[in-house]
């Protein structure tokens, strides 16, 4: 099922137009009333103050005057249904960006200069899809966001890519799976993975593979050729290259990544596990990977007991799996952090440290938790 990307709770003027538009995704020949949907969302989002990121708002709502000028390209080169979901992830930028307060971990000019990124890559969406094709992919350090032409449908499809500064001339990549809702955009916004992959020199890709619950055709798909196309970009061996996935993509790492097992080095998974129903086609995939778990004990989304049994059982079958517990840690990166750069590190130097081998007995689950979504309002 398609996710929503909605990080507000409250109603706003632009949520109103959202509802509509997501109605109007019922009818393909509706893109007379998208434009004049969006000109009245421009007109109220342009009373709206912008003291927390006035530039960060100016770009959204030039995307979106872009978006309603280019709308019929944007449709063709994306589909009907992916243009409508662009265009409401930008209505959401403009809901939360101008004022949000800075989230804990950032600094209020580290969180300024995440909301100008995130918005910035969600702009350049808009531009690409209306001249048809994907920013070329360089060896320029920094955060960007790309397009994909689907080898499935031969749709347009975004991802983010970060090039870390002090990447080595024998690079290690490292694909990230992001949670729901939410997009990559957000995922590589925030500074974590991206200090992650600083102080390892790794770059790291996350497709958004549509939006679609866990990555489903054509998402999963999409990962495998983003992959592709950024291992062959930066000549990165299969051997070099990792999977992880947050939240939602945590549950992932084991649905795509068992499809190619031979693809990936190691699989991380962090607030994330494998389901009872499916764990001996992971552990058949994975026994000859290394696998890192990361989990939170206050982690009210993904109970903690759904990742330890995760490790726990594959522990158990003799596969190699890392299990590092935050103490107090919740469904938010930030608390996570000091196991997570743990598990980071250990996984790209390609050992488990003796303190994360998992110690206790697999009582394994079928369904996910009730709450198994990143929880409104939070943006790691």
């Amino acid at each position: 099922m398609p996710k929503k990307c909605h990080y507000v709770t409250d109603p706003t003027p632009d949520s109103v137009h959202i509802s509509v538009i997501n109605k109007m995704q019922r009818n393909r020949g509706a893109a007379c009333l998208v434009t004049a949907v969006a000109a009245l969302a421009l007109l109220a989002a342009a009373q709206q103050p912008e003291s927390q990121a006035p530039s960060a708002g100016a770009e959204i709502r030039s995307a979106l005057s872009q978006f309603s000028a280019h709308y019929d390209m944007i449709a063709a080169k994306m589909g009907s249904d992916q243009a409508l979901n662009l265009q409401e992830r930008l209505y959401t930028d403009l809901g939360w960006m101008p004022d949000e307060p800075p989230a804990p971990g950032y600094t209020p000019a580290e969180w300024q200069n995440r909301i100008t990124m995130e918005a910035h890559l969600d702009a350049s969406i808009v531009s690409q899809a209306a001249a048809g094709r994907s920013a070329p992919v360089t060896a320029t350090p920094g955060l960007s966001e790309h397009l994909v032409l689907s080898r499935v449908d031969g749709m347009l499809a975004p991802y983010a890519l970060y090039v870390p500064a002090n990447y080595a001339a024998d690079p290690r990549l490292v694909v990230l799976l992001h949670g729901n809702p939410q997009t990559e955009s957000a995922l590589l916004g925030s500074r974590f993975f991206r200090d992650l992959a600083d102080s390892t020199g790794t770059i790291i890709v996350a497709p958004y593979g549509r939006g679609i619950y866990d990555f489903a055709p054509p998402g999963g798909d999409e990962v495998y050729q983003v992959t592709d196309e950024i291992a062959n970009a930066f000549h990165i061996p299969s051997d070099r290259v990792y999977l992880a996935g947050y939240s939602m993509g945590g549950f992932s790492v084991f649905k795509i990544g068992r499809l190619h097992p031979d693809r990936w080095r190691s699989v991380m998974a962090i607030a994330g596990a494998a389901l009872g129903s499916e764990i001996d086609q992971v552990r058949m995939a994975f026994q000859h990977k290394q696998l890192f778990v990361v989990t939170g004990t206050a982690d009210e989304s993904i109970p903690t007991m759904y990742p330890q049994n995760t490790a726990f059982y594959l522990s158990g079958a003799g596969i190699a799996t890392g299990l590092y517990i935050q103490r107090g840690g919740t469904h938010f990166i930030p608390t996570l952090w000091p196991m997570l750069q743990e598990a980071w590190h250990d996984m790209i130097a390609g050992r488990i440290r003796a303190s994360a081998y998992p110690r206790g007995v697999a009582s394994m689950r079928d369904t996910e938790p009730v709450g198994s979504d990143v929880p409104p309002g939070m943006r790691p």
